[in-house]
This record gives structure tokens, sequence and C-alpha cells, in this order.
């Protein structure tokens, strides 16, 4: 898997001709909003909502129910947190990527959440 350049180049990130198959779909967040990880992903370096990939709406919520605290995806998170509390960027990216195979969310391309899927 082959990240954008992780300051927020997007344009690198988003090939003009993609386009998502038909189907509802969400943007995920690689990188969680819960105000516990957010504050520390912000402290190491790393800006959440430039980093997003669209997934279906189903595998959305599947990694995300269950625990109401973010479920799958966000317990993952805080417990590398945990270990890892002086991660840095790098670090925290190699986990990403280790997470999207684990979860097995291969949706789309990652761009910032204010980009429209497929432009």
């Amino acid at each position: 898997m082959v990240f954008p350049n992780w300051n927020g180049a997007s344009s690198q990130s988003i090939p003009p001709s993609f386009r998502l198959p038909a189907g509802r779909w969400e943007k995920h967040h690689i990188f969680p909003q819960s105000k516990d990880l957010a504050a520390w992903f912000e402290r190491q370096g790393v800006k959440i909502h430039n980093y997003t990939m669209p997934i279906p709406l189903s595998v959305h919520r599947r990694i995300h129910d269950g625990t109401g605290r973010g479920g799958a995806w966000n317990d993952a998170w805080r417990d590398f947190r945990a270990n890892n509390e002086n991660a840095s960027p790098v670090e925290i990216f190699k986990f990403a990527g280790e997470l999207i195979h684990r979860f097995e969310l291969m949706g789309g391309p990652i761009q910032p959440y204010s980009s429209r899927p497929g432009t």
C-alpha cells in the first residue's frame, strides 16, 4: 500500500479517473476523531482530517460498532497508543497501514476529508 504525501499533498493521491462503484459509501478517518485519540495524534504531528478513505457503509459500521467508543477500529488505536505513547509519525503511519490491511479496508484512495470521492 502506498500512502500519499503525509503532509497533505492530496493531488498525488487522487487519480482523476477514479470512480467508486455504485452503492452507499462513507468517508472513514484512518486516524480516529474521538477526543482522546485526536489529541494524541495532534501531539504526535498527525493531521487526522488529511487521511480518509471511502469505504462501504456496511464496512464502516462493522469496524466502528460494538463498544460505544468507536468500535474495534478505535480500540486498536487505543491499544497502539497505550504501548507506543511516544510513537513517531512514521510509526503511526506504518500502524495505519497494518490496520487497513487487518480490517480489509480496500475501498478507495486516501484523501483529505474535504475532498469528494472520485474527484
